[in-house]
């Protein structure tokens, strides 16, 4: 099935702040429940799998988000674009990194990430419209 935009969420609930991907991926896939041309992908706790799930997907765009503890300050977004030149179908690959503060074990975001949920929330919803037209 091919759509315009596929939405890959990396990350690991279990592991307090690696988990805000996928927190991200399911109030997204709330908020843009209207939207047929849209997949949502949860790809697992690391990004191991990520090529060969990146071949499977069939999109005209797709949106990367994964998690980092260095370079990235908690709550800040990092942003890495690429173009490909001869893909058939992929116009673009958008990967977003999200500074994390504590990756240790647990369900709970830290006090800092989930402070400034929201706001990475719409940034990211931000950027599906944006790649959407």
């Amino acid at each position: 099935m091919f759509c315009k935009l596929a939405v890959v969420g990396l990350g690991d609930v279990r592991k307090q702040d690696r988990g805000v991907t996928i927190h991200l991926l399911d109030k997204l896939k709330e908020n843009f429940s209207q939207k047929l041309d849209i997949l949502f992908i949860n790809a697992g706790k690391t990004g191991e799998d990520l090529f060969d799930i990146l071949q499977t997907i069939k999109a005209e765009r797709i949106l990367v988000l994964d998690t980092m503890r260095e370079i990235v300050r908690p709550g800040e977004l990092d942003y890495l674009k690429i173009r490909p030149k001869d893909s058939i179908n992929l116009k673009e690959l958008l990967m977003v990194t999200i500074g994390i503060d504590n990756d240790g074990w647990g369900s709970e975001l830290s006090e800092i990430v989930n402070g400034k949920f929201y706001d990475i929330l719409d940034k990211i919803s931000n950027v599906i419209c944006n790649l959407l037209g």
